[in-house]
């Protein structure tokens, strides 16, 4: 054994993330916990921890990249808008939910409880992020009326491929 492991290349900087750790952000009432950023995975993927409390969700928008939910605890309910019908799946500990690029989809916990996810996904996820965090500590996004938040939100969004689409899961309409 001592000749293979002296044989094989091996890259360095393996290290652990323990529970708790990982830089966190938060996006209004939505609280994430880096795992893996782009750096991290020779941006190739990156990770990280949605924390939702009831009633907390993230509205219907689509973008050019896939993306990956991992139930971690909890119960969330997620949406799909598929050529005009719209689904919504109830998911609780160990489902996962793949997202393919450029699908409609929110997810929301609509239970009495807390909600933990694992977020797999592109770099460019966290260009989004990193992106409405900049902004946020240039102008905090609570110090603005909604829909100009919601305009600021979008215009951020567009620039990183994706779309905050103007419909409410909750009601099924278009929302202004």
């Amino acid at each position: 054994m001592q000749t293979i492991l002296n044989s094989l290349p091996a890259q360095e900087g393996v290290r652990l993330i323990k529970p708790g750790e990982g830089k966190p952000f938060d996006l209004g009432p939505v609280h994430f916990q880096w795992k893996v950023r782009g750096e991290d995975s020779a941006h190739a993927y990156t990770m990280f921890e949605l924390h939702l409390a009831p009633g907390g969700g993230v509205d219907l928008h689509s973008h050019a990249s896939p993306e990956s939910f991992y139930v971690l605890e909890g119960q969330m309910t997620f949406f799909r808008v598929t050529n005009g019908t719209q689904e919504a799946f109830v998911c609780g500990p160990g489902s996962t939910i793949v997202i393919p690029p450029n699908a409609l989809h929110a997810l929301f916990n609509k239970s009495a409880a807390g909600c933990r996810l694992l977020d797999v996904s592109t770099v460019s996820h966290q260009h989004f992020f990193d992106a409405v965090q900049a902004a946020d500590r240039n102008e905090s996004f609570a110090s603005l009326e909604a829909k100009a938040a919601g305009a600021r939100l979008s215009e951020i969004a567009r620039k990183n491929e994706m779309y905050l689409a103007p419909y409410d899961v909750h009601t099924q309409k278009e929302t202004e």
